[in-house]
């Protein structure tokens, strides 16, 4: 079945639950599996699920960290050129 054809078919069905707009933003890979394309889920999977589950929270903290390094790393480099500016100005 082809993504318009699923997509258009899960139009047709119930409405989406806020729950699954939820599951959508961790992660909109995983939603399309279990709502769209209807991957059934092996058993004893629970230990992976978890795994995964840690895995997209640890790489999300390191998303943020990543920004926020990279704001500071911006803001250094503004002061820099700053100081770089003062201190020709001032050696005049």
């Amino acid at each position: 079945m082809s993504l318009r054809r699923a997509s258009r078919a899960r139009s047709e069905q119930a409405p989406i639950r806020v729950s699954e707009i939820g599951e959508y933003t961790y992660c909109s890979r995983a939603w399309w599996y279990k709502h769209v394309v209807k991957v059934p889920l092996p058993s004893g999977t629970t230990g992976r699920l978890a795994a995964g589950t840690r895995a997209h929270w640890r790489h999300g903290g390191w998303v943020v960290s990543s920004a926020r390094l990279r704001t500071i790393g911006f803001l250094l480099a503004a002061c820099g050129l700053a100081l770089l500016v003062l201190a020709l100005w001032i050696g005049r």
